[in-house]
Formats: C-alpha cells, structure tokens, sequence
C-alpha cells in the first residue's frame, strides 16, 4: 500500500482539499491522508483521512508555542514520515505540500522507489541565468531540494535519516536563513550523508514551480499538460493567491503571466478548484495557535522566549492555556529584573533590559502591550540615572531619550559635543541602544548610526555631517556613497538594476526612495539638502508618489 500525505493548518484547508482531489483522481489505490497540524479540520473528511499531527507522535502542544504557521507544518513531518512508515502493510511513503495538484500517477516517483530507498527533487537542475527573484543565493539558503515532495520506503538508512531530522526540527524547523535555518528543509541536504544511494529525481514534470520554470516550456496537449514534452506529473503553486490568478506567485518576480497562454490556463483552472473548495472561508479561519486562549495574539518575542526555554528542557503541558501566557510575563530565573520576554528581547536588543526603554518599544520589538505592563509592574518606576553612569548615560540621553523627545539635544554643552566627536564610540553607543529592528545586518547598523538616529533624535548639524561625510562622497559610477554601499551589499538589487546605464541607475534611484533607503534606518529627508534636491532625486520621488 502507497500512502501520499499533506500536513496543513486549518487556513489551509482548500489547498488540502484540491490537492486530494487530484490525488483521487490520479492516485485511486493510494491511501489518502490529511495530516492536521493545529486542531481537526472536519470539512475535509470526505476528501481523505485526517488525523491530528499529535496524534502520530510529533510534540505538538510544545511546538505550538514556540513555532509559527510554516514553521510548525514542516516540523512535524519526519515524526509524520517515522508514524505512517511503521504502519502495517504501507509499502512506501510520499509527502507533498498541500498547494500541489497532481496531474498524473506518479509513475517517475515508484521508478525512483524502485531503485532507492528515498526520493527527492531539486530546487534546480542548473543554475538561474535571468535577472529576478529569487537568485541562486536565495534557493541555495533555502536548501538544495525542495521539500513539497518528498518519498521514502522502509530502510535502516531513511530511518536513520528521520531520527536525526526529526532531533533538528524539533527546535530548528525555523525560518533563518541568516543563520543557515530554512523549516524542515535546509537540514535535507545531508540526506545524501546519510542515504548515499537516495534518488535524486530531475524529471521536469516533477514539482514544477516557480523556481524551476526557467527555460521550461509548459504546454497542453491533447492527453494533459506536458514540460518540455514530458508529462507533467504535478504543479507546485506555491505563493499562488486565486484572487490574482495571472499572478504566478507572490514569492517571484522573473515570470510574468500572459493572458491566454498555457501558464494562464493552468492558474485559471486551479484558481477555479481553490474557490470551489472554499479557499476564502478557509483562509480567513487564520493559524488557530495564533493566539492564546484567552484571545491574546501571541507574538514573534514570546516564541523566541519559549523557544530558548524549551531548548533549555522547559516544557509547556498547558500549551497556549493560562499557565503558559502567565510563564510569559513572569520574572525571567537567570535576570529577575526582566520578564521572559524581556530577556528574549535583551538578547538580541541589549537596551530591552531596562523597562523605561522596553516598555514603549515593546510592539516594534516583536512584544505587546501586555509584556511592556508586565515590564514595568516588575520594574516599578526608575530613573534612568540610577542605572547609567558616564558615557553610557549619554548614550541613552542623545539616543533613546532624544527619540521620544525627553531630552533635547540643544540642552546639550557645546564642549559635550566637542567631546562627542572625539570619542565617536559613544555615538555607536547611542544608535546600538535605538535600534528596534531584529539583527539588523552591519550595513544597517552603520547607516541608521549616520543617517537615521542623528535625524530622529535631531542631533545638531556639524554631529551628524562627522558621521555622514564617509557616505556622501561620489564613486565612479555617478552614485554618492550610500547609494552604492547598498547596490553593492546585495546581489538581487545588481541583478535587478544593472548599473551600466542610465535607465538601470534611475530604477535602482526609484527603488531607494521607494523605501530602499528606509530599510536601512535611512530617511529621506536625512539626507544633505543637496541631495534631496537634485533633479534625478526629485523626479525620482514624484514618480513614485505618482505611481502610488
């Protein structure tokens, strides 16, 4: 017996319910199974057998806490995979994500199992030679296979395999691809290491997606749709929204969708079964460990907090119950001046560790206004000299205090200021403290110091020109510092705006002040008046407004 799964959450209900509805169809004698990720989803029971993901042994009520949507569907497949290998009778095992409609038997599929214990299929089978995302970076951080399919058999080596993968996710199914951490799918690269003899399938009608369309040619003949001439098996629509039907996926922008091409017919009629399945009802039903019971929304900081804690050996019986909300707010063992949630934060936001600065910046921080209360009802009030001295105590005042407008940088000595531009390690101080964004990379870090801070905290002129003159200066390629050191910093942008002419240059200057800028801590009006004056700059902005 052949079992063919999906795991989704119950947003994802119609994506599920089309899929085995292809599968039905394609896949008659297969055993059909919803696996339900975050509580039953009756409304598929006449498209297959659903059964919650917790009871084929995947730590559900833990995860839940600390896993977001993506990230706890995919940490459950290998406990999925060991669960429905051990069953009686199964011969083979074959996961595919729920936006995949089969088109055809997988025949390619059991010829592989033929001759290999596991099968998978790569992101590409040769590298992506035109501009767009994503790039060859992107899908190398993302993994080398992709794990919407995925297929094995009973064998010592897979279980293996699955032992050691189902140890990753159980605390690293994350999305951190700066870290090298894609869900479930970054840690499938070493599958090789451990099945030497795994199946790597290239059969262009396999998996089929945005990310492999390059130089594909998708066409319908008069016995389906075929690639390249060979059959197509089955379509991966990932990021695929029915409402957009021309649009392939809200993941890429190197396809665009003819109207009246194949491509447009394949999405058409896909749309058309999500809808009938019920894709709008589905989706507004949201991720339902979303929130705690008591309706709180549980936030990016809380997951960390409890995520650092259950690798630690803490356990969560009550899931997202009252005992598990309360955990959160309650003094964190190893720092009991902070809540937990504070000390999640502080880790990556040093500042986050005093009240008077975590409190009113909790929401940009990934926390909410319940975990700032719960802040300052621990802290009591403070006054901030209390706890800085010196230098640091100036950091914080022409910082995260000249911010929110408590201390005024004109009340500051002009001999301070003298000082200040002598020793600029306490400038990098102050724009370290006013940070809110989540690792923030170097570039940011060292722009949001120059640009951002000195025009938020209003720092005076001859302050700020110290910081910024490095980046002002001109290259070869007619761009002022800053504009390069970004074009240079990303790959994508050089793909996208080529430099060598005068269209590329303005595109690039279009998407800078389209918010390019400001995802470096860069405002626009932080930049000289020469600058934001300058007539490419000038029409560059009307454009945008415009096209907005």
């Amino acid at each position: 017996m052949d079992v063919i799964f999906t795991i989704v959450s119950r947003n994802y209900a119609a994506q599920a319910a089309t899929l085995m509805q292809s599968l039905a169809a394609a896949e008659p004698a297969a055993r059909r199974v919803v696996v339900a990720a975050d509580g039953p989803i009756p409304e598929l029971a006449d498209a297959a057998e659903v059964i919650l993901a917790a009871d084929l042994g995947a730590p559900v009520r833990d995860m839940s806490v600390y896993y977001e949507a993506l990230e706890l569907n995919t940490a459950v497949k290998p406990f999925v995979f060991r669960s429905l290998l051990a069953w009686d009778g199964v011969d083979s095992v074959t996961y595919l994500d729920p936006d995949i409609f089969v088109f055809r038997p997988m025949d390619p599929v059991r010829e592989g199992l033929g001759r290999a214990p596991l099968c998978l299929t790569p992101h590409v089978t040769r590298p992506l030679t035109t501009p767009g995302n994503p790039t060859n970076e992107d899908l190398a951080s993302s993994g080398r296979f992709n794990l919407g399919f995925l297929s094995a058999r009973r064998d010592p080596q897979v279980a293996a395999l699955l032992d050691w993968w189902a140890d990753r996710c159980r605390f690293d199914s994350r999305v951190a691809p700066d870290e090298g951490v894609f869900t479930d799918q970054k840690w499938m690269d070493r599958a090789l290491g451990f099945v030497p003899g795994a199946a790597v399938l290239e059969h262009p009608g396999l998996n089929l997606a945005y990310w492999n369309l390059e130089g594909r040619v998708l066409a319908r003949a008069g016995d389906g749709w075929r690639v390249d001439g060979e059959p197509l098996v089955f379509f991966h629509f990932s990021g695929f929204d029915p409402e957009r039907p021309l649009k392939l996926s809200k993941h890429q922008n190197r396809f665009r969708v003819a109207a009246g091409s194949p491509m447009a017919g394949l999405l058409a009629d896909y749309a058309l079964a999500l809808k009938a399945n019920g894709h709008a009802a589905a989706k507004a039903k949201g991720y339902a460990f979303d929130r705690f019971a008591s309706g709180r929304r549980v936030t990016p900081a809380m997951r960390r907090a409890a995520l650092a804690a259950a690798r630690a050996g803490e356990t969560f019986p009550d899931g997202l119950g009252p005992a598990t909300e309360a955990w959160m707010d309650a003094p964190d063992p190893a720092q009991p001046h902070m809540t937990r949630v504070m000390a999640a934060v502080a880790a990556e936001q040093p500042a986050a560790q005093y009240a008077w600065w975590f409190a009113p910046n909790a929401e940009a921080l990934g926390a909410d206004r319940a975990s700032a209360e719960a802040a300052l009802k621990l802290n009591g009030p403070s006054d901030p000299a209390e706890r800085y001295r010196g230098d640091e105590l100036t950091a914080w005042w022409i910082g995260p205090e000249a911010i929110v407008g408590r201390f005024e940088m004109d009340a500051l000595p002009e001999h301070e200021t003298d000082r200040l531009l002598a020793y600029p390690s306490v400038l990098a101080r102050a724009a370290e403290l006013s940070e809110t964004e989540r690792r923030p990379s170097e570039l940011r870090r060292l722009l949001f110091a120059a640009f951002g801070l000195p025009h938020r905290a209003r720092w005076p002129e001859r302050l700020a020109a110290r910081l910024q003159a490095p980046h002002l200066f001109p290259d070869a390629r007619a761009l002022i510092g800053v504009f390069g050191e970004i074009w240079d910093a990303r790959p994508d942008l050089q793909q996208l705006y080529p430099l060598d002419t005068a269209l590329g240059r303005f595109r690039y200057l279009r998407w800078l002040v389209a918010g390019g800028l400001a995802e470096y801590g860069v405002p626009i009006e932080a930049l000289p008046a020469r600058i934001r004056r300058h007539p490419l700059v000038r029409l560059a902005r009307a454009t945008v407004r415009t096209r907005r």
